[in-house]
């Protein structure tokens, strides 16, 4: 068992490491893109750790590892082992807690005649105090009591950016980003990977946004409904503070990297990409036991084929 959790950590670590990179290269003016490498990097870590080598000549690189070695050397590979499967219980039993939390709050909350495209209902609440989205298969947008005062542009704008978020899926991207957080709660690879994905998808939703008004405007809105108050992992806040300021500094960038630098970034993202999946296919852990059984019959499958009388009819 201690054996899988280690080819467990070691595939998902790379993995994790090497989308997040690619997702990084990518240049800032395409959030869409980065975004997308970061989806895959989380959503990948759900099954590409377990796939099989699918092309025959590419050789598997085996990394062996003693059944006994807690035994020899010493008890903190099961400590370790167990310390991680705990942590682990413990964060999912909080995301479980969340999700029921989100569900009484969406429930309690009043219903609104708002009706911004149709696919997503609006509801007010004072539990909060500013907008959030929440939901992937009845999407819903919480809005605080007084956003009914709100002058109809800053409205709108609110409502585009969280809708953005209903269409782009990202109650269900949160929620697994919020169990990749909860199994790999030691790793800060996956954090940086959840990160990067949650940052691109506010990018993306204030690209939307931003269109209702000008940016200027659109940048004011967000510095003056900025809150401070913790929400769930699952529902999306309009203006947190926390990343705020490289959200406003992303919405006026205007640098823009020459072609070859440009050509450069989006090439090194491709190899990256295609490495980490070939890594992830070729990477084996397995007990030394299996890996010199396998030799050993590697080895006599080689003498079995060879001619050992060549020449002789």
């Amino acid at each position: 068992m201690t054996v899988c959790w280690i080819a467990i950590a070691l595939k998902a670590t790379l993995w994790a490491a090497l989308t997040s990179a690619a997702a990084i290269v990518v240049p800032v003016q395409h959030p869409q893109v980065r975004r997308r490498f970061a989806l895959l990097g989380m959503w990948g870590l759900w099954v590409l750790p377990w796939l099989p080598l699918p092309w025959a000549g590419l050789p598997t690189a085996s990394i062996a590892v003693a059944t006994d070695s807690t035994i020899q050397s010493g008890w903190w590979w099961p400590v370790l082992t167990a310390v991680w499967a705990c942590g682990s219980v413990i964060l999912l039993l909080r995301v479980l807690h969340d999700v029921i939390g989100i569900l009484r709050l969406v429930r309690q909350a009043e219903k609104s005649t708002l009706n911004p495209g149709g696919a997503v209902e609006v509801r007010f609440t004072a539990e909060i105090e500013g907008p959030c989205m929440t939901g992937w298969l009845r999407p819903c947008v919480l809005l605080p009591l007084s956003a009914a005062s709100w002058p109809e542009g800053t409205l709108c704008a609110t409502l585009r950016h969280e809708c953005q978020h209903a269409r782009q899926m990202d109650g269900l991207h949160r929620f697994c980003a919020a169990l990749v957080r909860a199994c790999f709660w030691w790793n800060p690879t996956m954090h940086v990977l959840c990160g990067i994905y949650e940052a691109e998808s506010e990018v993306c939703c204030d690209e939307e946004a931003a269109r209702a008004c000008s940016r200027r405007e659109y940048g004011e809105m967000l510095l003056a409904h900025a809150t401070q108050m913790p929400m769930s992992a699952f529902a999306m806040s309009f203006a947190r503070r926390s990343g705020l300021r490289v959200r406003i500094q992303r919405l006026f960038a205007t640098r823009q990297d020459s072609r070859w630098i440009l050509s450069a970034r989006w090439l090194t993202a491709l190899v990256l990409i295609i490495s980490a999946a070939v890594l992830m296919a070729s990477i084996q852990v397995m007990p030394t036991e299996i890996s010199h059984g396998n030799s050993l019959k590697s080895e006599a499958r080689l003498r079995l084929d060879a001619d050992p009388f060549p020449g002789v009819p």
